[in-house]
């Protein structure tokens, strides 16, 4: 495939909402080519099994078929496609509300295989948080942050601030922020953190 973009937009076949982005190449997993087709957009690229519909053997676009029996789930496997592509933003689109055993296992590739990503729904926002500096906007009403591993973090305008914190896989009184200001800021020591903003109840 010829890559025409630096961004990604992955969507699995449970995807329900598709974001508003024109400089991204369209990705699908497994038949989520279809929802990016029935979106009037143009598919790049599709990789999966294929075993949750039939893929129109006349597709205009690029197809990696995989096994079934494989040790990957179709999301792994397209994650760590894109990353081997060398896109700078990934974005994962479905990777919620369906089985819980392949959203913890997407929520465990972006922690230790592709953490780059960010998965997207229209409501919520999951990313992983690395050491450096980070800048944040109150687009979410909720702003959470859970160590998956022993991490220090300090929080800045936020309504519950921390100061070079150590917190752990263990934590959690973390969950559930706001960002009081314009803007917060976020410094991570070391560690890993995820990081989960959300507008839902």
């Amino acid at each position: 495939m010829l890559k025409k973009h630096d961004n990604a937009v992955l969507v699995t076949p449970i995807a329900r909402w598709l974001p508003e982005i024109d400089d991204a190449d369209w990705i699908g997993i497994d038949m989520g080519c279809s929802i990016i087709q029935n979106a009037g957009k143009e598919v790049a690229f599709a990789i999966g099994d294929f075993d949750s519909g039939k893929l129109d053997e006349n597709a205009p676009f690029e197809v990696e078929i995989h096994p079934v029996a494989k040790d990957e789930t179709d999301t792994e496997l397209a994650l760590l496609w894109a990353q081997s592509m060398g896109y700078e933003n990934i974005l994962l689109i479905g990777g919620l509300g369906g089985r819980l055993d392949h959203t913890l296992a997407n929520l465990r590739c972006m922690l230790w295989k592709v953490p780059q990503v960010v998965l997207l729904e229209e409501k919520q926002k999951i990313s992983v948080i690395l050491p450096g500096d980070y800048e944040f906007t109150p687009e979410y009403r909720h702003i959470s942050f859970f160590a998956a591993e022993p991490s220090v973090i300090t929080l800045e305008d936020f309504d519950y601030p921390l100061h070079r914190r150590l917190i752990d896989e263990k934590d959690f009184y973390t969950c559930s922020n706001s960002i009081s200001k314009a803007r917060a800021f976020v410094r991570l020591e070391k560690g890993r953190v995820l990081c989960v903003q959300t507008s839902l109840q």
